[in-house]
């Protein structure tokens, strides 16, 4: 049950739509801690449902039509998701169809549909658990961002570590690299709810796998996130991938592995116990189902 701020004590907040991002930039420069971005503010609308109280300035992104721009850039093979873009569109955009199959089957996932065509990207990532986050990790994603009236690029991975305070800075582009996908690698995404669609994720997973000629795994990214769980890269089990064919993974090992770094949070509903297996399983699983034209693997079967 939502717990409704005691509202006869508040002031309304004040709105404010500029058009460009460097109006936005200067409002929030103005206001500080008291002024927040809002985008499609479905985020916003369930924080204020469970008690929290809005900042007394809501900056809404809504009239900055750079932010809703989708690019590819073929030359620097990136694609580029101004933060505005709706979960609805990316679902949709044909740009993306080649580049990032992937995105398209994560985004249905997430939500509902009529929450889809209001709720953006930029707000799934700046929430900081979003369920998108462990597939933008896992994709080498990075963000484009003003911070203290200052354009700058940080790895997302790297921004979701932040542990202390930060002006919330404007999420300006996501940039994502992208490449053929061919038999020398593969990508994963799951979300894991108590239902297949329309539920909050008790966890997150993704992957992408990279094989040399030989068949040898040289890269590997796994990420967990989504729900209440902070998003991680899960790198002493990757370190149990590299330089391995997929004959000669230990997979006990590789489970083991997953078991120990996987640190999800539970709740009345879910134990930690139960999401950390659960988690363990699908990657694994993920895994063998990846070998692809590279050897055969041997099912194994971990009970949740």
């Amino acid at each position: 049950m939502s717990i409704q701020p005691n509202v006869s004590n508040l002031k309304p907040p004040v709105i404010w739509m500029p058009k460009s991002i460097e109006k936005v930039i200067e409002l929030k420069h103005q206001f500080g801690s008291n002024a927040s971005f809002v985008s499609g503010a479905t985020l916003l609308q369930l924080q204020w449902q469970n008690g929290h109280i809005l900042p007394h300035h809501l900056l809404s992104l809504e009239n900055i039509p750079t932010l809703k721009e989708m690019k590819m850039d073929v030359e620097k093979k990136h694609v580029s998701i101004g933060s505005m873009v709706t979960l609805a569109q990316c679902r949709f955009e044909p740009l993306f169809k080649k580049s990032l199959p992937i995105l398209f089957e994560a985004v249905k996932t997430i939500a509902a549909p009529a929450v889809r065509n209001r709720a953006t990207i930029g707000g799934n990532i700046m929430g900081g658990v979003g369920d998108l986050i462990p597939l933008l990790i896992t994709l080498n994603a990075k963000l484009v961002i003003s911070e203290n009236r200052t354009i700058k690029t940080i790895e997302l991975y790297e921004w979701v570590q932040r542990k202390e305070e930060f002006n919330q800075p404007l999420l300006i582009e996501i940039l994502i690299p992208y490449e053929e996908m061919d038999g020398l690698s593969s990508v994963f995404y799951k979300k894991i709810g108590r239902r297949e669609t329309f539920t909050a994720a008790i966890i997150t997973v993704s992957g992408k796998i990279k094989w040399d000629p030989n068949g040898k795994i040289y890269n590997a990214n796994l990420a967990i996130g989504g729900g209440d769980n902070n998003p991680a890269l899960l790198q002493k089990t990757m370190g149990e991938l590299i330089g391995k064919s997929m004959e000669d993974i230990d997979w006990k090992k590789v489970y083991a592995s997953l078991l120990s770094e996987i640190l999800p949070t539970e709740d009345v509903f879910v134990s930690g116990k139960y999401r950390k297996k659960a988690a363990a399983n699908i990657i694994v699983a993920e895994l063998q189902n990846s070998v692809g034209i590279y050897g055969t693997r041997e099912e194994q079967v971990h009970e949740i």
